[in-house]
């Protein structure tokens, strides 16, 4: 064992983990996660409002990262808004939630589990398409020319 006595050259340095530096810390991913940028609650309440949302509206989000649906829920909540968080359901279960909506926040990649509930809704609510691959209406773009 060693002790108090003991000097630090004799004192063998610990081995880092294959793959790990020397510190034994993971090195960082040189390209950011897939998702899309962070999305600030204030701005998103402003964004809401400047959509013509008022206290009482309800809002479907159909986001699946699940930091960006609750910084779109905080940011709504602010307004008074209803939010239906709608991740993870498909057919029947999402027309009955986009049925009262005013307005839905979807991904681009849901796109056809979207597309598979449009003749199940007797009124359309105004969409705005969350993340990459977004043509027209992107909240990103929205989002983006109020900074």
């Amino acid at each position: 064992m060693f002790g108090f006595e003991t000097p630090v050259a004799s004192i063998p340095a610990p081995r880092a983990p294959e793959g790990r530096g020397p510190s034994g810390i993971a090195p960082r991913r040189a390209e950011p996660a897939a998702a899309g940028a962070p999305i600030c609650p204030h701005r998103f309440a402003r964004w809401a409002w400047g959509e013509g949302l008022r206290a009482g509206d309800a809002v479907a989000l159909l986001v699946q990262d699940l930091g960006q649906a609750e910084a779109m829920r905080l940011g709504l909540s602010r307004l008074g808004l209803r939010v239906i968080c709608l991740a993870g359901r498909r057919g029947t279960a999402l027309a009955e939630g986009l049925s009262g909506a005013a307005l839905v926040i979807a991904d681009a990649h849901l796109a056809e589990a979207y597309a598979a509930v449009m003749g199940r809704l007797a009124i359309y609510p105004a969409l705005w398409w969350n993340g990459p691959g977004a043509d027209f209406a992107s909240l990103d773009l929205a989002l983006s020319e109020m900074a």
